[in-house]
Parts: structure tokens; sequence; C-alpha cells
């Protein structure tokens, strides 16, 4: 013959029914606890990468007028450089006509050797003089076209600290 299967009593089942919905609900408002703790993080991330992008946008707005305006004084340098390389072309082009016309007046060979001398020691002296004042012209429109861009970009990865408010986690 088989067991008989003992039926718990309705005490017993009453009792195990209470736990189940007393341990279901926990669970439910657990698990709604945490539903409303995640969406607040991931609304706290939300607004914090929301206001970084602003920012950086902004920096980066700031960042493009800025080399705008380096770029436009550098451009007014250059072309003032280009004016001097110019007249400086214009300049040696009529002493080497000079120099030909002197060179042929010569009446010695000791002349035509003093005159060469004069041109080239002239010539070597103002192209070496020239070149220093273009090499200081072109480093100033350097240093003009890229001085507000490394103040703009030291301000633009200065958002790096806020990056921790969009990982609130972090510090937990």
């Amino acid at each position: 013959m088989a067991a008989a299967k003992k039926t718990p009593t309705r005490r017993v089942a009453k009792d195990m029914e209470d736990t189940f919905e007393n341990g279901a609900e926990t669970a439910f408002v657990a698990v709604n606890n945490w539903s409303d703790a995640a969406r607040d993080q991931y609304e706290t991330a939300l607004k914090s990468f929301n206001d970084t992008a602003e920012k950086f946008r902004a920096d980066a707005e700031e960042a493009m007028a800025a080399a705008r305006s380096g770029f436009d004084a550098a451009n007014e340098r250059i072309q003032t450089v280009n004016a001097d390389i110019m007249n400086a072309t214009r300049e040696e082009i009529s002493d080497a006509v000079e120099f030909a016309n002197e060179l042929a007046r010569a009446k010695s060979a000791a002349d035509a050797f003093e005159i060469q001398r004069g041109y080239f020691t002239k010539l070597f002296d103002t192209r070496a003089a020239r070149f220093r004042s273009m090499t200081e012209a072109s480093a100033d429109a350097a240093r003009a076209a890229f001085e507000p861009m490394t103040k703009t970009y030291a301000t633009a990865f200065s958002f790096a600290p806020s990056l921790d408010k969009f990982f609130p986690f972090g510090g937990k």
C-alpha cells in the first residue's frame, strides 16, 4: 500500500501564504527602490554629460573664434613680410644693375675687384639683416596665430574634473 500523503493543515498553509506574500512584497519594494536609484543615477549622469558637452561646445566655439583672430593677425603680418620681400627684391635688382654698370666702367682689374668686393659685402650684409628681420616677423606671426589657441585649448580640456559627476558611483 502506498503511504498516504499528508496535507498540511490549514494553519500551516496560511502561514506559508503570508510568508510568500511578505517576501514577494519585500522583493518588489527592493526592485522598485533599485529601479528608482538607477533612474536617479542615470538622470544625474545624463545631466552631467549634457552640462559638460555644452561647456565643451562653448569652449570649442571660443577656440575657433580665437584661432580665427590669431590667423587674421598672422595673415596681416605675413602680408607685411611679403611686401618687405618685394621691396627688397626690387632694391637688389636695381643694385645688381648698378653693379653691372659700375663694373663695366672699371678702369682696371683692381678697380673691378674693389667694385665686386663692395657689392658682395653690401649684398651679404643686407641679406643677413633682412633674414633676421623676416625670422623675427615670422616668429611673431606664428606666436600671434597660436597664442589664442593655446589659451583656449588649456580651458577646453579643463572639463576632465567634471567627469566625476558623470560617474557618481565611483566614489562609493
